[in-house]
């Protein structure tokens, strides 16, 4: 177990690429499936589910850096976060029209008639174009 006042080490990972590896950060907090949590240094190995929601950490002299994430795992295991995620995009990434577009193109599909999992499927979507456009500010 990594002591409180040493550093961790982020890895962030979708499907089709590393988006972080070995980044130094002081804390991180992930959009647990319950709820928001906060990784400190010395926290108890953990393996977690991930919702959609905002991955942060303090940069360097750039204030926060932020991400939109949508489901997956989070594993700390002694200095190491591991976030394997089905989507992750960086605020500096998101194009806000196109995430806008999305959100309404899902709304409109919410209003026919759709099973269970297709429901599901595009209330999704909704959330995970919102929380886009809020993540790009």
């Amino acid at each position: 177990m990594t002591r409180a006042n040493e550093p961790l080490f982020l890895d962030v990972v979708t499907p089709t690429r590393k988006l972080l590896e070995g980044v130094v950060v002081p804390w991180v907090k992930v959009p647990g499936a319950d709820g928001e949590l906060e990784i400190l240094p010395g926290h108890v190995d953990l393996m977690t589910v991930l919702g959609t929601g905002e991955l942060s950490f303090p940069s360097d002299g750039s204030g926060t850096r932020r991400f939109a994430i949508s489901y997956g795992f989070a594993e700390v295991q002694g200095d190491r976060v591991v976030i394997l995620a089905e989507t992750c995009e960086e605020a500096s990434a998101i194009d806000r029209a196109r995430a806008l577009r999305a959100e309404t193109k899902a709304k409109e599909q919410l209003t026919g008639a759709l099973t269970h999992d297709q429901f599901n499927k595009y209330q999704l979507k909704v959330q995970r174009a919102v929380l886009r456009q809020r993540i790009a500010g």
